[in-house]
C-alpha cells in the first residue's frame, strides 16, 4: 500500500524573520570578502599589469596589435608595407610577425598605406581577431591576430634566464608533479581541496627554490574573475533553491511526465538543460536526481539512463552560456568574450547535441537490467511556497534578469562580467530575506578552494615555459592550418577532460590556447575548446562535477526506498562508458561539422 506524505516535499526554506547577522562575525567577513573581489575585478588587472611591467606596453603608434606598419620605401615591391617594429608580449608577436614581413591584405581589404592600416586596427573592438595575409620568406601566409589595449603579461621571464638543462630538469619536475597530482585527483584518494591545496604549496615552494615562480606570481596566477562569477551566479542559485524555486518546477513536470519513461527522459533531460543555463550543475542534479529516483520506483524502471542523460543535459546546458559552469566561466574571464557570442555560437550546436543524447539514450537505455522495488516511496504533495518565499523569488528573478542585461551589454560598454555577478550576488545575500547564516552553508566555498589552488598550479606551470611547449606541440600537429588547429586543440580537449574532469582541463589549457601563434577569427578556437571539455565531460563519470555527486543520490535513495538494481545499488564508472563514451564520439563527430563550417563561413 502506498503512503501518502502529509508533510512538504521539500525542506522549509531558510527565510529570515529578523536581521540577526550583527551577532555572526562570519557574515560580515563574507560581505568584507566579496567587497574586495568587487574591486580587484574592476582594478586588479591594471595592477597585474603595472607589476610585471606592461600596464603600457608598446606607444600608441604600434597601434592595438603592438606593431610599428611602415612604408618599404619604394615602389616596386609587391606591397608597398612593411612590418617595423614588434613589441614583446603584443598580439603581433604572439601571432608571430616578424620585422621586415610584407602586409598584402588585412581583413580581406587591399592594404596601401600605415594610416589605413592603423585605422582597420584602431576600430575594431577588443578580443576580435582580424585576418592578416603577409608575404614572410617570399610566400603569402595567412595570419591572425587577437586586437586588444594591453599585451597579456609574460610570466615565462625568470625561466627563460636558467640554462637549457635547468629548464629541462625545472619542467620535467613540475610534469612529474602534476601527473602525480591528477593521478590522485582521478582516483579520489583523499579530499581534492586538500590535494589541490598541498601540490598548489609545493609549486611555489619549489618555484621559490628554482627562481621561476613566486608567491606574488602565485597570486596573479589565481583568475579572481572566475572565482567571482562563480561566487556570485552561487549566491543566486542557492537562494532560488532555498526558497523552493527550483522544487516547483521540477514537481510540475512530474506531473505533466505521468507513468511514461520515454516522457519522463526526454523532460527531465530537458529541465536539466534549462536549468544548467544558469545555475551550478550540482544544485540542478541535487534536484532532479531525487525525483527520478521517486518516478522510478513508482513507475517501475531503472533510473540509471535517465539520470547519466540528466547528467549530461547539465554539462550541455553549462556549455551554453557564459555563466552555465565552470569551463565557460573561465574561458570568458580569461579571455574576455561577452555575454551574447557564447550563446550565439553556442547554444545551437548545444540544442542539437541534447536532440543526439536523447536518440542516443533511447537506444541505449536496454543495458541496464530490471528494477526490483521491495517498497514504492511516499507518493508527493505538490510543494507550496509561502508568501515570503514567493517575495524571495520574485526578488531573485529581478536581480537575474537585470544581470543577464548587464552581461549583454557588457560587451559595448567595458562592464566587468565578474562586477556584476559579485553585485547582484550580494545584493540577493544581503536583501533577499534569506536567512544569511544558512545560505553562507550553501554557498560552493570548496569549488572556489580547489580551482583557486588549481590556478596556482597551473600559474607554475605556464612559469615553467611547460605550457608552452604544449602550444608549439599543438600548433605542429595542425601543420600551420587553422582548421586544423580548432579541431587539434578540440579532440584533445575531450580526451584530456574524460581523466581530468572538465574545469581543471579547461583551466590547464587556457594558458596554451593564449600561447599559440596564431588564432582563427570570432573566437572559433575557444568554441572549440568549450565544445571539446563538453564532450569529455560526457565520456565519463568523473569528467562532470555532477557524475560523482549523483553516484552518492543513486546509493542513498536506492537505500531509502529499498529499491535492487542489476549490477548493484549504484552507477558504476563502465555502466556509465556504455552510454557516455558513444555520446562523446557523437559529440565530436557533429561539433567537428560545426567548426568546419563556421571556419568556411567565416574565412571565405
Amino acid at each position: 500500500m502506498m503512503v501518502i506524505r502529509t508533510a512538504r516535499y521539500r525542506p522549509p526554506a531558510a527565510v529570515s524573520t529578523a536581521d540577526n547577522t550583527g551577532d555572526d562575525y562570519k557574515v560580515f567577513l563574507f560581505v568584507g570578502f566579496v567587497v574586495l573581489l568587487i574591486l580587484w575585478s574592476l582594478w586588479g588587472k591594471g595592477v597585474e599589469q603595472k607589476y610585471y611591467g606592461q600596464h603600457r606596453a608598446w606607444p600608441s603608434q604600434a597601434g592595438k596589435i603592438g606593431a610599428e606598419i611602415l612604408f618599404s620605401g619604394t615602389g616596386n615591391d609587391i606591397s608597398p608595407l612593411i612590418v617595423g617594429r614588434v613589441y614583446p608580449g603584443s598580439p603581433a608577436w604572439r601571432a608571430g610577425l616578424e620585422p621586415g614581413d610584407r602586409i598584402v591584405g588585412l581583413d580581406g581589404k587591399l592594404i596601401t598605406t600605415p594610416n589605413q592600416a592603423a585605422h582597420i586596427f584602431d576600430v575594431s573592438m577588443n578580443n576580435t581577431v582580424l585576418a592578416l595575409t603577409i608575404e614572410h620568406d617570399g610566400r603569402n601566409v595567412d595570419m591572425y591576430i587577437l586586437v586588444t589595449d594591453h599585451s597579456r603579461p609574460d610570466k615565462t621571464t625568470k625561466c627563460r634566464l636558467l640554462t637549457k638543462q635547468q629548464k629541462i630538469g625545472v619542467a620535467v619536475l613540475f610534469f612529474v608533479l602534476t601527473s602525480v597530482m591528477f593521478f590522485l585527483l582521478y582516483h579520489h584518494i583523499g579530499s581534492r581541496v586538500l590535494i589541490i591545496s598541498l601540490f598548489a604549496s609545493l609549486f611555489v615552494a619549489l618555484g621559490l627554490l628554482f627562481r621561476v615562480y613566486s608567491p606574488i606570481d602565485a597570486f596573479f596566477a589565481i583568475n579572481v574573475n572566475t572565482i567571482s562569477l562563480l561566487l556570485g551566479m552561487g549566491i543566486l542559485a542557492a537562494i532560488l533553491d532555498m526558497a523552493g524555486f527550483f522544487g516547483v518546477i521540477a514537481f510540475k513536470l512530474q506531473q505533466v511526465a505521468g507513468n511514461s519513461r520515454l516522457k519522463i527522459m526526454v523532460l527531465f533531460c530537458l529541465l536539466t538543460y534549462f536549468l544548467s543555463l544558469f545555475a551550478n550543475n550540482l544544485i540542478v542534479m541535487m534536484i532532479v536526481v531525487p525525483m527520478t529516483m521517486n518516478l522510478a520506483a513508482n513507475v517501475g524502471f531503472d533510473p540509471r539512463p535517465v539520470i547519466i542523460g540528466e547528467i549530461i543535459s547539465s554539462n550541455l546546458g553549462g556549455a551554453s552560456t557564459m555563466i552555465g559552469d565552470f569551463p565557460n566561466m573561465i574561458i570568458s574571464s580569461e579571455t574576455g568574450i561577452a555575454f551574447i557570442p557564447f550563446i550565439a555560437n553556442l547554444m545551437p550546436i548545444c540544442l542539437i547535441l541534447l536532440g543526439v543524447l536523447l536518440v542516443i539514450l533511447k537506444k541505449k537505455s536496454h543495458v541496464f537490467g530490471a528494477l526490483n522495488v521491495l517498497a514504492q516511496p511516499d507518493k508527493m504533495t505538490e510543494p507550496r511556497l509561502t508568501s515570503k518565499e514567493r517575495s524571495v523569488v520574485r526578488r531573485a528573478l529581478f536581480v537575474l534578469f537585470h544581470m543577464i542585461f548587464l552581461f549583454c551589454l557588457s560587451e559595448w560598454v567595458s562592464l566587468s562580467t565578474s562586477a556584476v555577478a559579485l553585485i547582484g550576488g550580494l545584493s540577493l545575500f544581503l536583501f533577499s530575506g534569506i536567512d544569511k547564516k544558512s545560505l553562507l552553508s550553501r554557498i560552493p566555498f570548496n569549488d572556489i578552494l580547489f580551482f583557486t589552488g588549481l590556478f596556482v598550479v597551473v600559474g607554475g606551470l605556464e612559469a615553467t615555459c611547460l605550457l608552452e611547449y604544449v602550444s608549439k606541440g599543438i600548433v605542429f600537429l595542425s601543420f600551420g592550418k587553422v582548421w586544423l588547429l580548432s579541431l587539434v586543440v578540440m579532440w584533445s580537449a575531450a580526451f584530456i577532460t574524460a581523466f581530468l574532469s572538465a574545469g581543471p582541463t579547461t583551466a590547464l589549457l587556457i594558458p596554451v590556447e593564449l600561447g599559440l601563434g596564431m588564432q582563427p577569427p570570432h573566437h572559433i578556437i575557444w568554441w572549440a575548446l568549450s565544445l571539446g571539455v563538453l564532450a569529455g565531460a560526457s565520456a565519463s563519470i568523473v569528467g562532470a562535477t555532477a557524475g560523482p555527486v549523483s553516484i552518492s543520490l543513486i546509493e542513498n535513495y536506492s537505500k531509502k526506498y529499498r529499491m535492487t538494481l542489476a549490477g548493484g545499488n549504484t552507477l558504476t564508472s563502465s555502466q556509465f562508458s556504455q552510454i557516455g563514451l558513444p555520446v562523446m564520439f557523437a559529440f565530436l563527430a557533429f561539433s567537428t561539422v560545426y567548426i568546419l563550417w563556421m571556419e568556411m563561413f567565416y574565412l571565405n
